[in-house]
């Protein structure tokens, strides 16, 4: 029986009318729908395994905020300390001072554009 093919196995060992009594079975099998069932418990249980929710900030951290005034300052003493060397009228102090001082403004209009929208 090893060595014989398949398909010779198939027509000598299942006769035609078992051969039609599986195919009722099995299309039997393919037109019925399963039922899902889903188990009272079932939420509660996968809820279970979600790990727990970290506790909501409720104070606000204004890191943002916080690093934009200190660029100010920044920008600031750059502009003070570079100020007195601008009187050879370089092209080179003359744009970065130009640069620093327009950083400067931005930063001070978008600061201020942010707190009026807050209140």
């Amino acid at each position: 029986m090893r060595d014989e093919p398949l398909s010779n196995w198939d027509q000598t060992a299942m006769k035609t009318d078992q051969m039609d009594q599986l195919d009722q079975r099995l299309i039997h099998a393919l037109e019925i729908a399963p039922e899902p069932r889903v188990p009272t418990d079932f939420a509660a249980r996968v809820a279970s395994l979600l790990p727990a929710r970290r506790p909501v900030s409720l104070t606000p951290t204004y890191y943002g905020r916080y690093a934009m005034i200190a660029s100010m300052v920044i920008l600031l003493a750059a502009l003070l300390l570079l100020a007195p060397h601008t009187t050879d009228r370089s092209a080179f102090g003359l744009t970065l001072q130009w640069l620093l001082c327009a950083q400067f403004i931005g930063l001070a209009v978008w600061l201020s554009a942010r707190r009026h929208g807050e209140s």
